[in-house]
């Protein structure tokens, strides 16, 4: 195999609404994918031969109590956000050369909404809707971290095309490279620390408007 594409999900989500204002689709992964692998390659995408990962949480769908609610409960599953996820993610497993990775997302309570807090009297009136859930993404970085060092040590293709913001994965790049591995990095002009760029073979920093024009 030529490349394989590792996307992390919940970053490239978060860039793609900061700029488009929108949520992406399937069909919008499926065209940037084809843009990296070429950017990456100089060549078509269609004369490559490569593997998508896209990793990514699946929508909490579990039932909490709400705070200050009398023991009422939210259940998450019900919610149009856990419906259109859901529908995501079903979409890209069935786009060609795909694979979904997925993590979970972890439920860490529930904080309270800033606008409780009055600026001018120095108060703070609480309901229980002012409370908002806080939930925490697990399992994707150490999955993406396992594939690096997997596609390195088992020599599953000769270039991996990172997509991500996150520096955390420094070490795993640095083993990829030791073993031979082309490392591309496209961090989608997001700010990340040096140490990454540094040991990365080529780093695009383009934004997401750029590359799908």
């Amino acid at each position: 195999m030529d490349a394989v594409l590792m996307i992390d999900g919940g970053f490239l989500k978060k860039k793609y609404k900061q700029e488009f204002r929108n949520h992406l689709e399937a069909s919008d992964l499926e065209i940037l994918s084809k843009k990296l692998i070429e950017k990456a390659t100089g060549k078509k995408a269609e004369e490559v031969s490569y593997r998508a990962y896209y990793y990514d949480c699946p929508p909490y769908g579990e039932k909490e109590e709400i705070p200050l609610s009398g023991g009422q409960e939210m259940d998450f599953s019900q919610g149009a956000a856990y419906g259109k996820l859901t529908g995501f993610l079903s979409d890209v497993k069935l786009l060609p050369y795909f694979a979904v990775r997925e993590g979970f997302l972890s439920f860490e309570g529930w904080s309270l909404k800033q606008k409780t807090y009055n600026k001018k009297t120095g108060s703070i009136t609480v309901s229980s809707n002012d409370f908002k859930v806080s939930l925490k993404q697990k399992g994707v970085d150490t999955k993406i971290g396992l594939d690096i060092a997997w596609v390195s040590y088992e020599k599953v293709a000769s270039r991996i095309i990172l997509v991500t913001g996150d520096s955390d994965f420094t070490p795993a790049v640095k083993t990829a490279r030791r073993n031979g591995i082309f490392v591309t990095l496209f961090s989608l002009h997001h700010g990340i620390k040096p140490n990454l760029k540094e040991n990365v073979d080529v780093h695009f920093d383009d934004n997401l408007a750029s590359l799908l024009t």
